[in-house]
């Protein structure tokens, strides 16, 4: 983008309309993780989610940092994919689990880094559908991690919800009072043969 041009804005209604939704599948994810039916579903989603943002990130040739985005979409796209696995092994009436004392709980720190970076970007709507994704990863780690360490962090949980929620609220408001198009990079002049 031509630094001396000023970035267009998104219409309020976009930017409500699009917050409100994301914020609506966090609070979904955040509060109905009751059944292993849930986090199949939660988890396809995802997957469908990072399928659709890295065609989105593929044809944004202005983007600088993209290989920051693809790999969060892979932090992301590995928990789904443990968390899938997970919940249909229980399905299937198989108790066999991932190590998670490893693999989860760095996934998990991973996914946190990427809602971070998040704040550290101007508020496209592309952002916005990332840091998403990552925060839902995010939860979905420490789910896991509090479900392979039984019911004693149970009394604790109720408390990291309600965190959680109130937390996941600020990125959307910042896109409604602030939100983006995102970067389209400027056409290339070319030179007609003489």
């Amino acid at each position: 983008m031509d630094p001396g041009t000023s970035p267009r804005t998104l219409g309020i209604g976009q930017r409500f309309f699009l917050a409100v939704a994301c914020q609506l599948w966090l609070w979904v994810n955040l509060f109905s993780q009751a059944s292993e039916f849930e986090a199949i579903a939660v988890s396809i989603v995802q997957l469908v989610a990072v399928v659709l943002i890295s065609l989105r990130l593929r044809h944004m040739t202005a983007i600088n940092d993209r290989w920051v985005r693809v790999a969060i979409l892979v932090v992301v796209l590995l928990v789904a994919a443990v968390d899938l696995t997970i919940a249909g092994r229980e399905l299937a009436g198989l108790s066999l689990w991932f190590s998670t004392a490893k693999l989860v709980p760095v996934a998990g720190f991973l996914a946190l880094v990427g809602v971070i970076y998040c704040f550290f970007k101007a508020p496209t709507r592309i952002m916005l559908l990332l840091y998403t994704v990552s925060f839902v990863a995010g939860m979905r780690a420490i789910a896991l991690m509090l479900s392979a360490q039984g019911s004693s962090e149970t009394g604790e949980f109720g408390t990291l919800t309600i965190v959680e929620a109130v937390a996941s609220m600020i990125y959307p408001l910042v896109f409604i009072f602030r939100g983006r198009y995102t970067p389209v990079p400027e056409p290339e002049a070319t030179t007609e043969p003489k």
